[in-house]
């Protein structure tokens, strides 16, 4: 009997927990035990494996057949173990002592592009993450060709992401495959994921499974966090730069009954209280910040098919703005410097369980998660408050509908409860979102090197009413150098007209809206192309792909109809926007990766009845990474540089303004290039690395408008095209002890 088939990295990341065995594997050293990387793991007879990670852990499936597990690593005798159950094994391997030198001839290059997944998913792992200092989510892309990363004004340190050439609000963010910093967490949620904290990120690219929801447009973007049962004792890391920014994370686990019951808590504490303004226009460079998180995980397993985590986090920040004169507890008056305080305080929580029958072929899941968001802010003279509840749960069955798992069923309901409270201009903005909806999706795989899954759900909206979602998916491996994908779906979501755009209070012009409440949908289609070969003896991969996403209602930002106004105001006319992307990934030489990528876009949306290029957006991009590992990864070299095409600044033409000006740089950016370095000397439980972020020291001219007069006609910190903060000197220690 075949193994139940799961979309694992999209619905039921924890139900291969209960079904699959799992283990750390160990070498024999002369001065105690060692975690082993990279060990081939694989049944006896069969070609089906893993191997193991960076910290030793392994997990892989368990047929009901399959009794004998192989170990082979080199440098080390293999060794072949009898598994009659699914408790977790602990292997020790020993020393082959007759090999005087052992060379490594293959290392993780941190980014994977898997030609099995059926959706284009780019999966991100440790050693990605360790090529940057990587404080946070929104810092975790500066290697990656696909997500852009930059901030959304001048003063207030929010960044945003875009992908596909749109917007981060038109990607799900998801925490461990539930959806999460969205609404009041939509500008700021990118930094409250620390990235000490991660394990790996996926990015997929257009409309996801429809088991995640209706809301994915260009993308899907997944953080996994830690787990209890990962195997790291305690890991600690210290983070500062010499703007004056610190930042502390640790994070430990405990086994509470056997490997049954485990526990985590992750810390998270950062900070800049030095006031910098390298450009002297009398604004800070970043705010004043402090923000500080707790989170507890639990997780119990009995390696029979059933598996539950539960897990609560606590954040709380506060961030403090504007020209530099502006303190803590100064009123909000003209006779006062300009100043922005934004205090942000957030409790989340969780629920994942699965049972899988004793058969294999059928699971059920439980997936649920809360949110209690409170925000209370201030721009200038301009208040803003509001706070949000919301609750997601849903309730999945999987079910292989035949004994060889050519078909496959997902269905399921899932219920949506978000309650927001709103205040701004003394308006209230306050609404009730209740969403129930019913899922449905089927897999169908007749050979191993095709896959076809279609899905369809309808939720029934409280304000919006009944809607239907259908979305389809397509792989194909050509050969074995050539994976096709292509996939079509569509995506709604409900605009957060304030929420999402209250950077734009940063500003003279106030925000006006027609309607608080409206929903945007939207089509998305894609064809991707991953090629794989081997090149002088080592592997090349070269992704081409081309996406386009179409609007049919959007919510438009209008900052060119009018000079006293930020119009906010549904879609009249077309909108969309194409992504062509290649990418090729090599290994020149031993132990040395590059990555070089380019990217066009073409987002255009209509403002004012006339079509026009997205503002801001950079017209293509260009990466170039190099990445260099010392043999035994004693020392790690990693190079980046991005060259970021120019684009359209919104302006409002006024009447008796030089036409000629239109065209010139008043009215649009050039092209920029910026360049980050690293360096990271390893040790056998800690590392140290050292660099250095914008080494040109590149920044956007005159990122604040109007800076000499904040509180008058023409002061805009929004008009953010590049960097606001210069070059930034690093430096940080990491500390990793497992278990033995």
């Amino acid at each position: 009997m075949r193994k139940l088939i799961f979309i694992i990295y999209i619905i039921l990341p924890f139900i291969s927990n209960a079904q699959n065995l799992q283990g750390v594997v160990f070498g024999n050293e002369e001065d105690g035990k060692t975690t082993l990387p990279g060990v081939n793991i694989y049944w006896q007879g069969t070609n089906r494996g893993v191997v193991s990670t960076d910290e030793g852990t392994f997990e892989i499936k368990k047929g009901n057949n399959q009794h004998m597990l192989v170990f082979s690593f080199v440098g080390y005798e293999t060794k072949v173990v009898h598994v009659d159950n699914l408790d977790k094994l602990e292997v020790v391997l020993e020393p082959n002592l007759e090999i005087e030198e052992v060379t490594v001839v293959k290392k993780d290059r941190g980014t994977y592009l898997s030609a099995m997944e059926t959706i284009h998913t780019e999966r991100i792992g440790s050693a990605e993450l360790h090529k940057a200092a990587c404080c946070n989510l929104a810092e975790s892309f500066e290697t990656n060709p696909s997500v852009d990363i930059s901030y959304s004004d001048a003063v207030t340190g929010a960044k945003q992401i875009r992908l596909l050439g749109l917007d981060g609000i038109y990607s799900q963010l998801q925490i461990e495959n539930l959806p999460d910093l969205r609404g009041l967490a939509t500008t700021f949620g990118l930094t409250y994921i620390p990235g000490p904290w991660m394990e790996s990120i996926q990015v997929s690219k257009g409309a996801s499974s429809v088991v995640g929801g209706y809301e994915s447009i260009a993308g899907q973007i997944n953080a996994e966090i830690k787990k209890p049962d990962s195997g790291e004792k305690l890991f600690l890391n210290a983070y500062a730069n010499h703007h004056g920014r610190l930042e502390f994370n640790a994070n430990t686990s405990l086994k509470v009954y056997k490997d049954m019951l485990s526990t985590g808590i992750l810390v998270h504490a950062s900070g800049l209280g030095i006031r910098n303004d390298d450009n002297g226009d009398g604004f800070l460079d970043d705010p004043l910040s402090k923000q500080l998180q707790i989170s507890n995980r639990w997780k119990f397993t009995n390696y029979k098919g059933f598996m539950i985590q539960a897990g609560i986090n606590i954040l709380t920040e506060d961030r403090l703005g504007g020209q530099v004169g502006f303190e803590e507890g100064m009123a909000q008056s003209v006779s006062n410097p300009y100043g922005i305080s934004i205090k942000n305080n957030r409790v989340t929580g969780f629920m994942k369980s699965g049972i899988v029958s004793q058969d294999q072929r059928t699971a059920l899941a439980i997936l649920t998660n809360f949110t209690g968001h409170k925000t209370n802010s201030f721009y200038g003279l301009t208040n803003y408050d509001a706070s949000e509840t919301r609750f997601y749960g849903s309730l999945i069955l999987t079910r292989d509908l035949d004994k060889n798992a050519v078909h496959t069923l997902n269905a399921g309901v899932s219920f949506i409860h978000d309650n927001f409270s709103e205040s701004l201009y003394n308006i209230n903005l306050d609404r009730v979102e209740n969403v129930p909806g019913v899922f449905a999706e089927y897999t169908l795989k007749p050979v191993e090197n095709m896959t076809l899954m279609a899905g369809i759900r309808a939720d029934s909206h409280n304000m919006f009413g009944t809607f239907v979602t259908p979305r389809m998916h397509f792989r194909y491996k050509i050969n074995d150098h050539l994976t096709l994908r292509a996939n079509a779906g569509k995506g709604y979501r409900t605009a957060n007209i304030v929420t999402e755009n209250n950077y734009l209070l940063a500003g003279y012009r106030k925000l006006q809206w027609h309607d608080k409440n409206m929903q945007e949908e939207a089509w998305n289609y894609g064809v991707s192309l991953v090629q794989d070969y081997i090149l002088w003896g080592r592997e090349l991969q070269i992704n081409t792909e081309f996406f386009k996403t179409d609007f049919h209602s959007q919510l438009v930002v209008d900052r060119e109809s009018s000079a006293e106004f930020v119009i906010l105001s549904p879609l009249s006319g077309k909108s969309y926007a194409n992504s062509l992307q290649l990418d090729v990934r090599y290994q020149p030489i031993e132990r040395f990766d590059v990555l070089l990528a380019y990217r066009l876009s073409d987002t255009k949306h209509t403002i004012g009845g006339e079509l026009k290029e997205l503002p801001l957006n950079s017209r293509y991009k260009g990466l170039l990474n190099l990445n260099y590992s010392t043999n035994l990864k004693k020392w790690m070299f990693n190079y980046t540089i991005q060259f970021n095409g120019g684009g359209r600044i919104p302006r409002h033409y006024e009447e008796g303004q030089n036409l000629t000006d239109i065209s010139g740089s008043f009215y649009a950016f050039q092209p920029y290039t910026v360049m980050n370095a690293q360096v990271t000397r390893y040790f056998r439980y800690w590392n140290v690395y050292l660099g250095s972020e914008n080494i040109t020291n590149f920044k956007q001219p005159n990122p604040i408008e109007g800076a000499y007069n904040p509180f008058n006609h023409g002061f805009d910190a929004s008009n953010i095209w590049g960097p606001v903060v210069g070059r930034k000197v690093y430096l940080g220690v990491r500390f990793l002890l497992n278990y033995n």
